[in-house]
């Protein structure tokens, strides 16, 4: 069994709660710290060494102590994570700014140990009317120091140790059709329905299950075209399908709002990665996966591990600069042509979409704008 399956066979057993029975067999320390390297590279850690864990499976002493400082170390990340959720959700309910909170510890709750889901940033988005008021909040009365990125989706600030990013915007579409669609008719229906869920015993805003499965979908497939993905966005994705209880009224405009944004085709030909590789159940997914995505689903596993969580296993000459930016579009071009088969209208108007994007970035590199 190479490392990638049995990443993938611990994977399995700590989505589902089904841990592995190994007690009395043996891992050495180069196999564990193969497998770890692998873990950390698709961000799964966390996961991955608690069904490891689990397992019964024998492990050297300094494999055993590394493992649990590992997971205690994410658990206590998490913990703290979650407190700071907590603070930004009451001190915006205080002071009458609408958000959601998304991605990040939002779904963490959704998996069978929630605080082994390695956590990033947080993310939310703001209501377009108490957008004013909240970055005045920030920028003004905490003077914190903002980044405006070059697209007008969000800003980026740190407060306290952590990362936030203040959303205008959930995402944004390449093809001009795709993006009118997605904030003229999603967005709406998105603020109408946020639902919330419980951290700590707080309610915190969110995406509803629908959209939370929608959101999450886009976000992969758009860092896919961009830069690369891991498994932990998959695992997210997972998450959220399995939860997703969409039947008559509820599959119609699920399929209708992937149609209008032009991923209905991805949404199921990708989600052979969660049938054939991370243990998701074929009638969990909304739509039935044809045999050609099937067959297309190891090119696309292949891919995942090459390029690691958000593209990190690839490196670049520079770390930023022009020349950076150039080899970023065409490592693009290079994923936008190998998966256009499952959005071609937005794969590859994503090309000129980055090109735009890195053409005003490095005006500003060089003082021009």
């Amino acid at each position: 069994m190479t490392r990638e399956e049995t990443l993938l066979r611990f994977l399995r057993s700590a989505l589902w709660g089904k841990p592995e029975q190994l007690t009395g067999r043996e891992m050495t320390q180069n196999q564990f710290q193969s497998l770890m390297q692998l873990a950390q590279q698709q961000t799964v850690t966390g996961l991955v060494g608690q069904a490891l864990m689990d397992s019964g499976l024998r492990l050297p002493r300094p494999a055993a102590a590394e493992l649990y400082a590992l997971t205690s170390s994410i658990r206590q990340r998490n913990e703290v994570m979650n407190e700071t959720v907590v603070k930004l959700c009451k001190e915006m309910e205080r002071r009458g700014i609408r958000i959601m909170v998304f991605k990040g510890q939002t779904l963490a709750p959704l998996y069978p140990t929630p605080l082994l889901r390695q956590s990033g940033d947080i993310d939310f988005i703001c209501h377009p009317d108490d957008w004013n008021r909240a970055e005045h909040y920030f920028r003004e009365e905490l003077k914190l120091e903002i980044e405006d990125n070059t697209t007008e989706k969000d800003i980026e600030f740190t407060m306290e140790g952590v990362q936030y990013e203040m959303h205008r915007m959930l995402t944004i579409f390449a093809n001009p059709h795709h993006r009118h669609y997605w904030e003229e008719v999603v967005m709406p229906e998105i603020w109408e329905t946020a639902g919330f869920i419980e951290i700590n015993g707080t309610k915190v805003p969110t995406l509803s299950p629908m959209y939370n499965a929608i959101y999450v979908f886009i976000h992969i497939f758009h860092h896919l075209i961009s830069e690369g993905v891991g498994l932990r966005q998959f695992c997210d994705w997972a998450m959220c399908v399995e939860r997703l209880e969409v039947k008559g009224e509820g599959k119609e405009v699920l399929e209708k709002h992937l149609e209008g944004i032009g991923l209905r085709k991805a949404f199921t030909g990708m989600g052979a990665i969660l049938t054939d590789y991370l243990g998701l159940k074929a009638e969990d997914l909304p739509f039935s996966i044809t045999e050609e995505d099937h067959r297309r689903a190891p090119l696309l596993l292949q891919n995942i591990w090459e390029m690691g969580n958000f593209g990190k296993n690839v490196k670049y000459s520079q770390a930023r600069g022009v020349r950076h930016g150039l080899e970023h579009l065409v490592r693009i071009y290079q994923q936008a042509r190998q998966f256009s088969y499952y959005a071609p209208a937005e794969a590859w108007w994503y090309i000129p979409y980055m090109f735009r994007w890195w053409g005003k970035k490095i005006r500003r590199m060089v003082g021009l704008g």
